[in-house]
């Protein structure tokens, strides 16, 4: 069955070309590390590219302050990242110089312009990032611990929104030796349902909102703001219509209330789609069309719900969300999909 990014020790070392690096230089400049020297932390947005040039770098386990495994390494021709970066969310793993390194550095948003430009080395970026996450959510190698979602229907509503969001975690039991550890160092009741991101921080009264909002994916927006065209569902009709949006240079935005993907993304094999002879699971179908949209600048807001849709006098559409937040869009694409419902008849099991 076709997968995205499947042979991750391939993937995940594949180096840049020379004229992508020459590229880079233009846009950006050189950086130093000691070693020992964190290049970045737990909770940080990847407002960077960093590309190393000599030494190298490691992830970082926060609980431990240990590497995460082996093959958690970067040397020279290696780039950091998953692919969170192409949406700016926090990272859940933290990156540390293992001696003095040096970096090629260019800032997010100049590195997502040079992407767009140099289709062939966005490929390359593109397959090695996605590549890295499909690793993260493999070995659990992730920031973000859940323990107790046995007993906790909150816990398991947050590991859900977590899986059909491809968001790494890492899932404990009650009572097991590693969750005790983690409540002791969290001063919490070791026989309580927790979220902790980080080694310390414990999520308060946790949510799926609470938990995209610290990791980046709850967009807010400014005032002023209008984009050109506002997609209200993030199913494969959604999906869609921001991959077009977006390769036509229009600034798109994806509004949904649970997972991107819908209810297509619950499917374990799809084959009636065009394109995959073998099949495709439809997480994987959704999570494609996810990456390339964000490729072109796409942003996705999860989980946000559209409660009310207007049109104003000078034509654009005012969108007000769930939690009263507004903003405004040029075009209005509506791809809610269907939603189960039951009948409201007596004893009905």
């Amino acid at each position: 069955m076709d997968q995205l990014a499947p042979d991750l020790r391939t993937m995940v070392r594949t180096p840049l070309f020379d004229s992508h690096i020459a590229a880079m230089r233009k846009a950006g400049y050189e950086r130093e590390l000691k070693a020992g020297e964190m290049l970045f932390r737990v909770g940080d947005r990847p407002d960077t590219f960093n590309y190393l040039l000599e030494g190298e770098l490691e992830a970082v386990d926060p609980a431990t302050g240990q590497r995460y495994g082996d093959g958690a390494t970067l040397g020279p021709t290696q780039f950091t990242g998953d692919i969170g970066f192409l949406s700016g969310g926090a990272l859940t793993i933290a990156i540390r110089a293992v001696q003095d390194t040096k970096l090629l550095v260019v800032e997010r948003e100049v590195m997502l312009g040079l992407m767009s430009q140099i289709p062939e080395m966005s490929d390359i970026i593109i397959t090695v990032l996605a590549a890295r996450r499909r690793a993260q959510l493999e070995r659990g190698a992730s920031s973000l611990t859940l323990i107790g979602a046995e007993v906790d229907r909150t816990i398991r509503q947050i590991a859900a929104f977590a899986g059909r969001n491809r968001i790494p975690v890492r899932s404990l039991t009650l009572g097991e030796a590693d969750a005790e550890a983690v409540a002791h160092a969290c001063s919490i009741a070791p026989a309580a349902p927790a979220v902790i991101f980080g080694k310390h921080e414990v999520i308060p009264d946790p949510t799926p909102r609470k938990i995209a909002a610290r990791l980046g994916l709850d967009l807010t927006f400014e005032e002023d703001e209008i984009h050109d065209v506002l997609i209200v569902g993030g199913g494969p009709a959604g999906v869609a219509a921001a991959v077009y949006a977006g390769s036509e240079g229009l600034k798109a935005l994806v509004v949904e209330d649970l997972a991107i993907g819908g209810q297509a993304g619950t499917s374990s094999r799809i084959e009636n789609y065009m394109g995959f002879p073998t099949g495709i699971s439809g997480a994987d179908l959704c999570w494609r069309g996810e990456i390339q949209a964000m490729k072109f600048g796409t942003r996705f807001a999860v989980p946000r719900r559209a409660a009310e849709l207007m049109r104003k006098e000078d034509g654009t559409f005012h969108v007000t969300l769930d939690d009263g937040e507004e903003t405004c869009a040029r075009a209005l694409v509506v791809a809610t999909g269907v939603q189960y419902r039951r009948l409201p008849l007596d004893r009905l099991v």
